[in-house]
Protein backbone atom coordinates (compact mmCIF):
# COMPACT_ATOMS: atom_id res chain seq x y z
CA UNK A 1 0.00 0.00 0.00
CA UNK A 2 1.35 3.99 -1.06
CA UNK A 3 1.61 5.60 2.11
CA UNK A 4 -0.17 8.78 1.62
CA UNK A 5 0.16 12.40 3.80
CA UNK A 6 -1.90 12.49 6.85
CA UNK A 7 -3.70 15.54 5.26
CA UNK A 8 -4.78 12.87 2.31
CA UNK A 9 -7.11 11.13 5.19
CA UNK A 10 -8.70 14.10 6.77
CA UNK A 11 -11.81 14.85 4.98
CA UNK A 12 -15.72 15.24 4.94
CA UNK A 13 -16.54 12.08 6.76
CA UNK A 14 -14.33 13.06 10.17
CA UNK A 15 -16.54 11.98 13.10
CA UNK A 16 -15.83 12.78 16.63
CA UNK A 17 -13.03 12.21 18.47
CA UNK A 18 -11.39 11.54 21.83
CA UNK A 19 -8.56 13.50 23.50
CA UNK A 20 -6.49 12.08 26.52
CA UNK A 21 -4.51 14.63 28.08
CA UNK A 22 -1.50 13.39 31.37
CA UNK A 23 1.89 14.27 32.74
CA UNK A 24 3.93 13.39 30.69
CA UNK A 25 5.43 10.46 32.76
CA UNK A 26 6.81 6.69 31.46
CA UNK A 27 4.55 5.59 34.19
CA UNK A 28 1.41 6.19 32.15
CA UNK A 29 2.26 4.47 29.70
CA UNK A 30 -0.10 1.68 30.36
CA UNK A 31 -2.95 3.53 30.52
CA UNK A 32 -2.30 5.42 27.11
CA UNK A 33 -1.67 1.72 25.56
CA UNK A 34 -5.14 0.81 27.45
CA UNK A 35 -7.23 3.64 25.75
CA UNK A 36 -5.37 3.38 22.16
CA UNK A 37 -6.86 -0.10 22.25
CA UNK A 38 -10.22 0.87 23.14
CA UNK A 39 -10.44 3.14 20.91
CA UNK A 40 -9.27 1.22 17.79
CA UNK A 41 -11.35 -1.71 18.93
CA UNK A 42 -14.11 0.36 19.52
CA UNK A 43 -13.82 1.74 15.99
CA UNK A 44 -14.08 -1.96 14.89
CA UNK A 45 -10.47 -2.71 13.91
CA UNK A 46 -9.49 -5.87 13.16
CA UNK A 47 -7.39 -7.48 16.37
CA UNK A 48 -4.23 -7.00 13.97
CA UNK A 49 -5.00 -3.65 13.40
CA UNK A 50 -5.71 -2.60 16.91
CA UNK A 51 -2.48 -4.55 18.03
CA UNK A 52 -0.33 -1.85 15.05
CA UNK A 53 -2.22 1.24 16.88
CA UNK A 54 -1.88 0.07 20.38
CA UNK A 55 2.11 -0.28 19.32
CA UNK A 56 2.23 3.16 17.71
CA UNK A 57 0.73 4.98 20.19
CA UNK A 58 3.51 3.29 22.49
CA UNK A 59 6.22 4.33 20.81
CA UNK A 60 5.11 7.90 19.96
CA UNK A 61 4.32 8.69 23.63
CA UNK A 62 7.66 6.96 25.44
CA UNK A 63 9.30 8.87 22.35
CA UNK A 64 7.85 12.15 23.40
CA UNK A 65 8.31 11.22 26.99
CA UNK A 66 11.48 10.62 26.80
CA UNK A 67 12.45 14.22 25.48
CA UNK A 68 10.07 16.10 27.25
CA UNK A 69 10.43 19.23 29.97
CA UNK A 70 9.74 18.47 33.37
CA UNK A 71 6.01 19.26 34.48
CA UNK A 72 4.99 18.74 30.55
CA UNK A 73 1.66 17.13 28.86
CA UNK A 74 1.42 14.93 26.69
CA UNK A 75 -1.85 15.38 24.79
CA UNK A 76 -3.24 11.80 22.77
CA UNK A 77 -6.15 12.43 20.42
CA UNK A 78 -8.07 10.26 18.32
CA UNK A 79 -10.21 10.64 15.36
CA UNK A 80 -12.32 8.51 12.64
CA UNK A 81 -11.76 10.45 8.82
CA UNK A 82 -12.31 8.92 5.54
CA UNK A 83 -12.12 5.47 6.70
CA UNK A 84 -9.12 4.80 9.49
CA UNK A 85 -8.22 6.07 12.60
CA UNK A 86 -6.20 8.97 12.98
CA UNK A 87 -3.87 9.75 16.00
CA UNK A 88 -2.08 12.76 17.15
CA UNK A 89 0.48 13.37 19.90
CA UNK A 90 2.09 15.69 21.41
CA UNK A 91 4.44 17.12 24.13
CA UNK A 92 6.63 19.90 25.01
CA UNK A 93 10.15 18.58 24.63
CA UNK A 94 13.30 20.41 25.90
CA UNK A 95 14.92 19.66 22.45
CA UNK A 96 12.32 20.66 19.86
CA UNK A 97 13.80 18.08 17.35
CA UNK A 98 11.06 15.42 15.50
CA UNK A 99 12.50 11.78 15.94
CA UNK A 100 14.72 10.43 13.52
CA UNK A 101 13.24 8.79 10.97
CA UNK A 102 16.68 6.22 10.93
CA UNK A 103 15.95 5.29 14.30
CA UNK A 104 14.25 1.61 15.16
CA UNK A 105 11.26 3.31 17.34
CA UNK A 106 10.36 5.06 14.06
CA UNK A 107 10.91 2.43 11.63
CA UNK A 108 8.08 0.35 13.99
CA UNK A 109 6.07 3.19 13.53
CA UNK A 110 6.45 3.33 9.95
CA UNK A 111 5.51 -0.33 9.56
CA UNK A 112 2.32 -0.63 12.09
CA UNK A 113 0.79 2.31 10.53
CA UNK A 114 -0.43 3.43 6.85
CA UNK A 115 0.62 6.97 7.34
CA UNK A 116 2.96 8.76 10.22
CA UNK A 117 4.17 12.52 10.35
CA UNK A 118 6.39 14.33 12.88
CA UNK A 119 6.65 17.89 13.06
CA UNK A 120 7.29 20.77 15.46
CA UNK A 121 5.93 24.14 16.61
CA UNK A 122 8.21 27.10 17.84
CA UNK A 123 5.65 29.26 20.18
CA UNK A 124 8.76 31.42 20.53
CA UNK A 125 11.64 31.60 17.76
CA UNK A 126 13.72 33.32 19.76
CA UNK A 127 14.29 30.63 22.70
CA UNK A 128 16.25 26.86 22.24
CA UNK A 129 13.75 25.34 24.75
CA UNK A 130 9.92 24.72 25.24
CA UNK A 131 9.36 23.32 21.93
CA UNK A 132 6.12 21.36 20.69
CA UNK A 133 6.96 18.45 18.57
CA UNK A 134 3.54 16.44 17.24
CA UNK A 135 3.85 12.76 15.85
CA UNK A 136 0.53 11.88 13.92
CA UNK A 137 -0.43 8.85 12.53
CA UNK A 138 -3.28 6.90 10.55
CA UNK A 139 -4.66 3.15 10.19
CA UNK A 140 -6.63 2.54 7.80
CA UNK A 141 -9.91 0.31 7.94
CA UNK A 142 -9.94 -2.97 6.32
CA UNK A 143 -11.51 -2.64 2.69
CA UNK A 144 -15.27 -2.56 2.74
CA UNK A 145 -16.08 -0.58 6.82
CA UNK A 146 -17.90 2.36 6.53
CA UNK A 147 -15.78 5.18 7.07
Amino acid sequence: MHKRELADWLGPRTSGHVELRVSAEPRLLPLLRSVARMAASGEGLDPDAVTDVTVAVDEACASLIQHSVPGAVLTCRYVVAGGCLCVAVSATTSHGSVPDSHTFGWRVLDGVTDAVSAWRLEPDALRAIDRVVHIDFAKQFAHGRPG
